[in-house]
């Protein structure tokens, strides 16, 4: 009689505990895109926060400096008389895609934040939804698993896009500011020596 009951609580232990780790394994519906989701929404926060720390004061000053240089560039360019060597053309082809990596980057970046609060926004959102098994979203759709599959897989496809766009505008950056950098001073004492070039040749063509 004593090792019958023994056996009876011991079944009903385990059946509670199987009850428990049921409960446990089965989150409700959209549960198995919780962690994607959270690891995305943290990832798009230190992406917000890399794009806060960009130095936009010194995008802007190395715009201006290329900007100018371009215009003596062009201005110099249109005398025929002028030679350029291949050194100088390999220069002047490193200055162009300085000037394309930076063109239009302020309004990309400042895109880019907003982009990217509406991508956390919406991740966290849909997340809070599973956590808290809601049933239906604001258009009357009931949130079943199928509704959690395509949210997760939507938000998550907007996250990469926007990631990838973030991390290219960040490289583009970088590369252009680190070239504009180290090729300043040849490209300034190319523009001096074909300023002094021309000069020589409209004072010879003056004597």
């Amino acid at each position: 009689m004593t090792m019958s009951f023994g056996i009876q609580r011991l079944a009903m232990c385990t059946a509670v505990l199987g009850l428990l780790w049921a409960g446990i394994g089965c989150g409700g519906p959209g549960s198995a895109h919780q962690g994607a989701l959270a690891d995305a929404a943290q990832e798009v926060a230190q992406g917000l926060s890399a794009l806060d720390g960009l130095n936009l004061d010194s995008l802007a000053a190395s715009q201006k400096r290329v900007a100018t240089r371009f215009k003596d560039l062009n201005w110099l360019m249109a005398d025929s008389s002028l030679t350029f060597s291949l050194e100088d053309g390999q220069l002047i082809g490193d200055w162009a895609r300085v000037k394309r990596y930076l063109k239009g980057t302020p309004q990309k970046v400042d895109l880019l934040k907003k982009q990217g609060e509406v991508c956390r926004t919406q991740l966290e959102g849909l997340r809070d939804a599973i956590r808290t098994r809601a049933k239906v979203d604001g258009m009357g759709q009931a949130m079943d698993e199928g509704y959690f599959d395509t949210q997760a897989r939507r938000e998550l496809d907007a996250y990469k896009a926007w990631k990838s766009a973030c991390d290219d505008t960040q490289r583009y950056i970088r590369l252009g500011m680190e070239t504009e950098q180290s090729t300043l001073a040849k490209m300034d004492s190319l523009i001096l020596a074909k300023r002094a070039e021309w000069a020589q040749q409209i004072a010879q063509g003056d004597a």
